[in-house]
């Protein structure tokens, strides 16, 4: 007799299939993966058992088209400075998988004064700032005064040392002079 009432691949038991882990796509840059943060993020992850987790890594994500990008189930994508977010929204529109953490709203980052904005529509503390907004480098304008101890931006005055950020990306200065 075939089939016995034993327990197996469909009825539970322990025997049979093993369970199929869920494939957790990890596109971000290899500098993010390698953090303090993203390190516990997915070694949390890979204790469970249940999860694989596949690194896209920065070859991939900067030079291969997205049909080439490993297909996962899940997505984890952080921007950073060199991130192709395009790329990644595309992949995302094109495999369907679950995306762990929002990619549009990430454009916000490329901003600092969106971000800025953002943080206080939210009541989020922000440090002092002022925005000058300038055309070319060294352009005029009426409502910046630079001295040799002091800016002034709209009659607000920040006295040096202070950092100079761009609009985009991380400091370019300290203004000690």
């Amino acid at each position: 007799m075939e089939g016995g009432g034993g327990a197996g691949a469909d009825g539970g038991g322990g025997g049979g299939m093993e369970m199929k882990k869920i494939k957790i796509g990890v596109c971000v840059m290899e500098k993010k993966v390698s953090s303090a943060p993203m390190k516990q993020i997915l070694d949390r992850l890979q204790a469970f058992g249940e999860f694989e987790v596949i690194h896209f890594g920065d070859k991939a994500i900067l030079e291969d088209p997205i049909e080439r990008w490993p297909v996962c189930d899940c997505l984890i994508a952080f921007y950073s400075s060199g991130y192709p977010l395009e790329k990644a929204e595309a992949y995302a529109a094109l495999r369907k998988p679950f995306v762990i953490n929002e990619l549009e709203p990430q454009h916000l980052l490329h901003d600092r004064r969106k971000v800025y904005e953002r943080l206080e529509r939210f009541g989020i503390p922000v440090p002092r700032y002022a925005f000058v907004n300038r055309g070319f480098p060294y352009q005029e304008l009426e409502y910046f005064v630079e001295e040799e101890d002091f800016v002034e931006v709209h009659g607000q005055r920040f006295w040096k040392p202070f950092v100079e950020k761009p609009v985009h990306g991380r400091p370019v200065s300290l203004c000690n002079q």
